[in-house]
This record gives structure tokens, C-alpha cells and sequence, in this order.
């Protein structure tokens, strides 16, 4: 898989693979930010207006995914 990285137990990352600097980094996790506040504004009000929640939970543990994964980004292994 292109977006891991060697080891066993690793996460999968971006970083390592393009190399990307500092700034790279923030611009791609404030994007991944983005996106995890639309979906969970359209799947999860969704499932609180639909009173399904399933979809509501669902929808939650994806944002919590997606922050968690801006932050691996963020945060990365980076030799500068």
C-alpha cells in the first residue's frame, strides 16, 4: 500500500512518502479538518434529524478518524 510506511504496527502516512515540509504538512491536515467537519455536518445532522443513530455514531467515528489522521500528518516523523 502506497500510504504506509515500513514497520510493523505503523499508521498509515503521508509524510514519509512525498516528503513534505512543514507548511505541506498544515495545508493537508487543515484540508483533512475540512473534510471531516462537512461529512460529519451532512451524515451526521443526517442521522440526528432522521433519528437514526447508527448513522449519527457512524458518522462521529469517522470524524474522530479523520482528525486523528490530520494529526499523524501534523505531527509526523519529519528530519528538518
Amino acid at each position: 500500500m502506497i500510504l504506509t510506511r515500513a514497520g510493523i504496527g505503523s499508521p498509515p502516512f503521508l509524510v514519509e512518502v512525498f516528503n513534505l515540509n512543514a507548511e505541506q504538512r498544515k495545508y493537508i491536515a487543515e484540508i483533512v479538518k475540512i473534510v471531516a467537519i462537512a461529512q460529519f455536518g451532512l451524515i451526521g445532522y443526517t442521522g440526528l434529524v432522521e433519528r437514526n443513530p447508527l448513522l449519527l455514531v457512524g458518522s462521529a467515528l469517522i470524524f474522530l478518524n479523520l482528525v486523528a489522521y490530520g494529526l499523524m500528518i501534523l505531527n509526523g516523523d519529519h528530519d528538518e
